[in-house]
């Protein structure tokens, strides 16, 4: 997603709104109506009285007031909208001082949807939109059609798309990111030559992490300059030397570690540049928990900031709660 989409609240809040000012106005034009000899000296000692007539000066100001508040409330609507851009979703509202509010997309936790009896009859509803630090970050109230405008923002949080391949220069321009990671090989030590399982551990925890927050790019041949060196020194290590025998074999890893059932979240991209061949690991967000087996053992990775962090048992279960609210509720 590279373009802005913005929505505004449904017409039907603006033809509501009007309808509960023009039921307050008739309520105070009634009131004003009343008979009040107060207020009729007082208008007599405006120097405007001789050329007006009380009842006629009464039907023009309570008029200009309505006119006044209606368009007012027009424009309070006009300028109301939601923006969701690549990186974030924003509020801006207000008439006379302009005001936004604006939640990154990264820090997103849960978005939740509702509709009450007014959003049936209608067909608009809401959006509860939180983030980690906060229980509620935003509300996109009373949008048409905010089922579309969800999925809207579910796409702009998890980017990744297996239809196109990934822009690699791009991603070499970077610095590492929550979902952007750079990595050496999958499995030789350059230093010592040596197959060493533990960078293939390294590989699978950046991948499950990925898969347990917002997805992201692992870029394989690369060194810490962000330079392409290539996967020769992992393709000499395989029975078959080339890119097919390297994914082959990441998948036999992958499974092994993290779970057949989650390879369809996970594509490789390879890439020819300044002769030496990378490998783009692209991965999806799981739509459940993945851990990731090792030695007996099994972990929980997620990604914070630039980080591979390993959650304690304590927090496994809160994360798991905060990251997929359905399937907490599922299990409720």
């Amino acid at each position: 997603m590279t373009t802005f989409i913005t929505v505004k609240r449904s017409p039907i809040v603006l033809i509501r709104t009007l309808a509960l000012v023009e039921l307050t106005f008739l309520a105070i034009y009634l009131l004003a109506t009343l008979p009040d000899a107060y207020k009729l000296q007082i208008f007599n000692r405006l120097f405007f009285a001789k050329l007006f007539s009380y009842d006629t000066f009464k039907l023009f100001f309570l008029s200009a007031v309505q006119l006044a508040i209606t368009v007012f409330v027009f424009l309070r609507w006009y300028y109301e909208s939601y923006t969701v851009s690549p990186t974030s979703v924003s509020h801006r509202w207000g008439v006379f001082f302009k005001k936004s509010k604006t939640v990154p997309l990264h820090v997103l936790t849960a978005i939740t949807p509702s509709q009450g009896l007014f959003g049936k009859l209608f067909h608009c509803g809401s959006l509860r939109i939180k983030n980690e630090s906060a229980s509620t970050s935003l509300v996109v109230a009373d949008v048409s059609r905010h089922l579309e405008f969800l999925r809207v923002i579910r796409r702009a949080a998890d980017p990744v798309s297996f239809h196109e391949p990934p822009d690699v220069e791009t991603l070499l321009s970077r610095d590492e990111h929550d979902r952007l990671e750079f990595k050496l090989s999958l499995r030789v030590d350059v230093k010592s030559q040596q197959v060493n399982r533990a960078l293939e551990k390294a590989v699978m925890k950046t991948v499950a992490a990925f898969l347990n927050t917002k997805g992201g790019h692992l870029v394989l041949g690369v060194n810490d300059r962000r330079e392409p060196v290539g996967l020769h020194h992992d393709y000499g290590t395989l029975q078959r030397p080339d890119r097919d025998g390297f994914e082959n074999h990441f998948t036999q890893v992958f499974n092994a570690m993290v779970g057949p059932e989650f390879r369809h979240l996970v594509k490789l991209w390879f890439h020819a540049l300044n002769d030496a061949e990378i490998c783009v690991v692209q991965v999806a967000r799981s739509p459940r928990p993945v851990y990731l087996s090792f030695d007996g053992g099994e972990e929980f990775f997620v990604r914070t900031g630039n980080i591979t962090t390993a959650l304690k048992l304590s927090e496994v279960d809160s994360y798991k709660r905060s990251r997929w609210p359905s399937r907490a509720s599922e299990r409720m």
